[in-house]
């Protein structure tokens, strides 16, 4: 893709690359450095037949619609692979290479309505849930995003944010088996994302640290892990 002119005040945007000169117009430009070295010639030629681009303005709606499609293909992808997911950020920026379609706005603020697009097409195709692959990157859930999809299900909002998150890990099982994803032999285990199971872990951790002590109630000494009082057996 040729250089990315300036677009102003434009929010939305397509990028379209002009055609590059073939056949006998390359030639003729090549019959005009026939007294310098091949190497020069070959640069001189990128520099005349480089594609530039120029920006059309469009749309929200239109890219929009553009980036779901390229979503539902990529989010396939994805699932192509056990235990594979992806995060908004790096979701936003494949959907706008891919599209060819770019925006100034953050990601934050138009990619949940691509995704709900997504589990709509998912849903009328009875498709497994492919936007329970994507995740936020600090945080490792799928989040509020995710109610799209149970509302489609037909599934009650789920309040508790840990019982949303495994719900949406059985859904990405789903999808790898759909996509042909290669099992481990035992059939595979729904999990939750890497940064979220650790989080877990560590607020556990954290808890049973901070929790006080069982006390003997006969002798009030601190029972040990093993619950049995060293004190009086």
């Amino acid at each position: 893709m040729g250089k990315l002119m300036a677009v102003g005040r434009m929010t939305y945007w397509r990028t379209t690359d002009t055609e590059v000169a073939t056949g006998a117009e390359n030639e003729l430009v090549v019959d005009e450095f026939d007294d310098v070295d091949d190497e020069t010639v070959a640069d001189e030629v990128a520099a005349e037949v480089e594609p530039t681009v120029e920006p059309l303005a469009i749309t929200a709606g239109e890219a929009e619609d553009a980036w779901a499609e390229e979503a539902r293909q990529i989010l396939a992808g994805v699932a192509g692979t056990y235990h594979m997911l992806i995060d908004h950020t790096d979701l936003a920026n494949a959907v706008q290479k891919a599209s060819g379609i770019y925006t100034s706005t953050n990601a934050h603020y138009w990619i949940g309505r691509v995704l709900n697009q997504v589990a709509a097409v998912n849903a009328v195709k009875g498709e497994p849930a492919l936007t329970s692959l994507v995740v936020h990157r600090v945080q490792g859930t799928v989040g509020d995003d995710y109610d799209e999809v149970l509302r489609l299900m037909g599934v009650p909002a789920i309040s508790d944010p840990n019982e949303r998150e495994k719900h949406a890990a059985a859904a990405r099982m789903e999808c790898y088996r759909w996509a042909g994803a290669k099992m481990p032999e035992d059939g595979g285990n729904a999990a939750l994302s890497p940064k979220l199971a650790q989080r877990i872990t560590r607020e556990r951790k954290r808890a049973r640290e901070e929790a006080p002590p069982t006390v003997c109630p006969t002798c009030f000494m601190a029972i040990p892990p093993t619950g049995v009082c060293d004190n009086c057996g």
